[in-house]
C-alpha cells in the first residue's frame, strides 16, 4: 500500500471495462486509478487527487465505481455523501447525485453510500448504505427514488446480472439478494445466506 502511482491504497471496489482495463477506487488515497490491461508498473489517476476534500476536484473515501460505454467514470464519494461523474481523462468531477458533504435520508441525499451501477436506460442505482436502501436516479435528476429498502443492513456492493436482475451484497445480514426489476418496482428473493 502507499500513495505513489505504483502503489494501491485500501480499496473496496474495482471495475473492469470492455478493454480489460482495471479502475480501482482507492478509499484511503481519495482517488480512482486506472491500470491499463497488461500494465503492472503504475496506474494513472482518473478521479480525485490523493487529498481528501469536498471540491469537485477531490474525493473523500471513494467506494463504488462504474464506467460507462464512453469510459465516463461514476464514483461513489462515500465521505462526501454524493456521486460524481468524471469524463474520460477529465480533471474535475460533476455531482450527479446527492449533496456534497450533507448526509441525510431525504430523496436528494445519501448517508455513506457504497455501491453504484447503471442500467441500459442510463438510470443510476446507488446503494445508500447508511439509509439501508437502493436509490434510482434518472439521468439529470435532482432527486432519487427509493426502489428497495427491504430489511437490508449496510449493503456494500451490487451489479446487474445478464438477465437484468439487480444482485446486492447485504453485508450486515450476511446474505446476497436478487431484485427483479418490474415496472420500476423491485421484487426480491434471497439467493444465499450464512
Amino acid at each position: 500500500s502507499g500513495t505513489t502511482l505504483n502503489k494501491i491504497g485500501t480499496s473496496y471496489a474495482i471495475y473492469v471495462d470492455d478493454q480489460s482495463n482495471i479502475y480501482i477506487s482507492e478509499y484511503s488515497n481519495h482517488r480512482v486509478t486506472l491500470w491499463f490491461n497488461g500494465n503492472t508498473t503504475a496506474g494513472i489517476i482518473v478521479a480525485g487527487n490523493n487529498t481528501a476534500g469536498n471540491t469537485l476536484y477531490q474525493l473523500r473515501n471513494p467506494w463504488g465505481v462504474f464506467v460507462d460505454s464512453m469510459y465516463g467514470i461514476y464514483v461513489v464519494d462515500r465521505g462526501n455523501h454524493r456521486v460524481q461523474f468524471w469524463e474520460q481523462y477529465g480533471v474535475v468531477g460533476v455531482i450527479v447525485a446527492g449533496q456534497s458533504g450533507v448526509a441525510g435520508a431525504w430523496s436528494n441525499q445519501f448517508s455513506s453510500p457504497t455501491g453504484i451501477t447503471l442500467d441500459q436506460f442510463g438510470n443510476l442505482y446507488i446503494l445508500d448504505s447508511g439509509n439501508d436502501r437502493i436509490q434510482q436516479w434518472a439521468s439529470g435528476a435532482t432527486f432519487g427514488v427509493t426502489v428497495a429498502s427491504v430489511s437490508m443492513s449496510t449493503p456494500k456492493g451490487m451489479s446487474f446480472d445478464p438477465f437484468g436482475n439487480l444482485v446486492v451484497a447485504d453485508s450486515g445480514n450476511h446474505r446476497v439478494l436478487l431484485f427483479s426489476i418490474i415496472c420500476r418496482k423491485l421484487d426480491y428473493v434471497m439467493i444465499f445466506s450464512t
